[in-house]
Formats: structure tokens, sequence, C-alpha cells
């Protein structure tokens, strides 16, 4: 399609929907009007005042007929057109013609012109696009393409704020949002710069935390060991009455002794510092070990453990921090036992795991607590004389072999502490 563009007006061939309007029109009456110009406009005007289309007529030497009168540069539109071949369209500010047509009256010739028709298409557009329900579609499509662009561009980072908060609750504390979220300059590329300075602070401190956790650890060792060392030599040389006090001593130290010795594998763990000798293990025996550890401690109490064990099962790993997961498990779970209560210890192989089940008979733990039951220091029963580092050591343990550990608890009472390892291949 192809314009001509003067200063105010643009001139192009008529579109589909202009061709419908002439097939359509009824033109006026004009035999009785002789060829009185007054009559003739009289008639226009009377047909004006009541159509939506607005009729004029120009003669051979240009003069106008029809009412309201248009501006004189509508004229100089219409003059073009009629010299052009054929019908057009004329685009007049917001405003078109379509004309010229052929009117005879009285044995003159007038061209006709209707006003008011629908507007021309912008220049340079596709021909596809002069259909007014084709540019309303494609105007929503436009429209929606750009809102769900908008809208990507604002749930992306969103979603990158909310995947690196989760691994920040969860332990990753090197986790960021990155310069995909902080490089922008709107209000979310700031809460980006915000999130990842916080998490730098809160790595920091941690850091700093597990330092001086190490660090205090072990500076208690040494005193601990010269006061176990005084006090043996006490013990030589005290009275037998004083037996007594020495021996509630002994258990003090011993219980410090193993608390400390638990902060450091802790510490170890959280700085990986710790170091892991892999090899095959008989997983089924080193389990069989325990148990018979743990029955020799419960007979005290009268606790029976009932073991269901697979003949073999061969994992890679340590064989000490295996031995530290279940020993650990076990030994809480008869801490929480009744005396003449029952403990089972069962072992499956599901897929490629081998999952080891500890079942007390204890009081459980409340549902809202359980997630909690494996953090560090964690106790759920202040009374309790443990440290609350066992299950926690325990969990680090897990992950470094790979594996899941999880508690549930049991109806109407007791807690199963479930271990799931990998074996070997």
């Amino acid at each position: 399609m192809s314009f001509q563009v003067a200063q105010t007006y643009q001139i192009a061939p008529p579109a589909p929907r202009h061709i419908d309007i002439l097939t359509n029109i009824v033109l006026p009456d004009f035999t009785y009007v002789g060829n009185d110009y007054n009559l003739i406009a009289n008639e226009l005007a009377a047909y004006n005042a009541q159509s939506r289309l607005q009729w004029y007529l120009v003669d051979s030497a240009y003069q106008m007929l029809g009412t309201p009168k248009p501006p004189n540069r509508i004229l100089v539109m219409l003059s073009e057109m009629i010299e052009k071949e054929g019908m057009q369209v004329g685009q007049w500010r917001s405003e078109a013609w379509l004309g010229p047509m052929d009117i005879p009256i009285n044995g003159q010739n007038f061209q006709l012109f209707l006003r008011g028709v629908p507007n021309l298409p912008p220049a340079n557009l596709p021909f596809w696009m002069e259909s007014q329900w084709v540019r309303v579609v494609f105007a929503l499509v436009v429209s929606g393409l750009m809102s769900l662009v908008l809208s990507w561009s604002i749930v992306r980072p969103l979603e990158k704020l909310r995947t690196t908060t989760k691994a920040l609750a969860s332990g990753t504390l090197d986790a960021r949002a990155g310069s995909s979220v902080s490089r922008r300059s709107d209000e979310i590329g700031e809460l980006g710069r915000d999130f990842d300075d916080m998490a730098s602070r809160i790595e920091k401190l941690v850091a700093a935390q597990k330092r001086l956790l190490g660090n205090v650890s072990h500076e208690l060792r040494s005193p601990l060991t010269r006061l176990q060392v005084a006090m043996g030599i006490v013990r030589q040389k005290s009275p037998p009455e004083l037996d007594k006090a020495l021996n509630r001593i002994e258990r003090e130290s011993d219980r410090l002794e193993n608390l400390i010795a638990q902060i450091l594998k802790l510490s170890r763990f959280e700085n990986d510092m710790l170091k892991v000798e892999l090899q095959q293990v008989n997983f089924s025996e080193l389990v069989t070990k325990v148990v018979e550890d743990a029955r020799f401690e419960s007979s005290t109490r009268a606790v029976t453990i009932h073991e269901e064990l697979l003949e073999e099962c061969i994992l890679v790993g340590d064989p000490q921090l295996l031995h530290s997961i279940v020993d650990n498990v076990l030994r809480n779970a008869l801490r929480f036992s009744p005396e003449h209560g029952e403990l089972s210890v069962t072992m499956t192989l599901k897929k490629k795991q081998v999952q080891l089940s500890i079942t007390d008979q204890g009081p459980g733990v409340p549902e809202d607590k359980l997630e909690r039951l494996f953090d560090p220091f964690y106790r759920l029963d202040q009374a309790n004389t443990g440290a609350g580092l066992g299950l926690n050591i325990a969990l680090q343990a897990v992950q470094l072999h790979h594996g899941k550990i999880s508690a549930h608890n049991n109806s109407p009472n007791g807690l199963t502490v479930d271990i799931r390892l990998p074996v070997a291949k």
C-alpha cells in the first residue's frame, strides 16, 4: 500500500471496510432540484442532519456543496483525490473522506464524497493489519507478551531470593542472591544487595562462633587433664573417708571430658576439619557390637533390646563415624526408655539404601519440636543431664555419608529414629 503524505493529510486506496460502506449507501434524490445549487445544498443539509456519514458534492469548478463546511485544506485534498484514478480515502487529521463517485444531476456531473468513514491505518502498516479486529487481537497479544516479560522480570528475582532464603535457613551460609538480583537498579535490586550483606554478616558471625567454640573446648582439655592427674595423686594419698567425694569428682570430670570431646567433634564437623577414612564396613557387624554394649549398660534398668539385623550389609564409610551414629542414637533412646521397657533395633534394605530404625517406649517428642531434635545443644527435657549434642553429631556424620536421618512419634508413645545410608555398589 502506498501513501502520498502532505503536510496535513494522506491519501490511500480504500480498505475492505470502506468498500462495504459503498455497497450499502442509498443516494439522495436530486431529480426535482434542477440545477439550483441552493436546493442541492438544502437537500444535502437535510440528509447530513440525520445520517452518520456526511455527503458532499464537488462540481467541475471545485465548488463544494454540503454542511457543515469543512476547512479549506480539505478542498486541496479532495482535488488531489479527484485527479487520481478510482476510489480513494483521504485522511486529514482525525477524519477520513471517501470518494470520488460520479453523480450526474440534471445533466451536470458532480463528484460525491463521504465524510466520517473509518480512518486509514498507520503508514507502513502490513496489509493483514488493516482489519480492526486483527489490530485489536494483535494489541492484546503484544500487551500480553509485555505483561509476561514484566512479570517474569519481577517474579524471577523474587523466586531467586526465596530459594536463597530457604538455603540460608537450612544451613547453607554461603548462599547469596547473586548479581542477577543485586545488579538491578530498582527496589528488588536494593533488597537483594541488603540480603547479601545480611547473609555475609551472618556467615562471619557463625564462623566466629564456631572458631570460639572449638578454641574454648580445646583450651579446656589441658586443665581438665591436669585435674584428672592431680585427682589420681590425691586418691593415692587420701584417707578412705574421702573416696565418696573423689568418686563424685571423677564422675563429673569424666562427664566434662565427654562433653568437651563432643564439642570438639562437632566443631570439626562444622569447620570441615574432620578427617574421614573411607573403607568397606560390614554395617551389620558394627550395629551388633553397639547393641551388645548398649545391652550391657541397659541391664541396670532392665531395658530389653530386640534387634532384627541383616546378615551382611556392606557400606563405604568411616567406621568410627558410623559407630558414633548408631551409638549416639541408641544411647539417646536408652536414656528416655522407662525401666523394664523395650527397645527395638531393625535393619531393612530399601532400593540402594539401608535403613536402621531405633524405636523406644519413651514419652516421645511434641510434633512442633521434632525438627529441632537434631539441633546442637537442644534438650527437650532440661532436667536431662545430656548436653544435647549426640543427635546433632549423628546428623552431621550421616550427612557426611550422603544419608538422611529423621524422627517420628509412635502410637501410643515412643519415638523412632530412622537412619538411611547408601549401600556399597
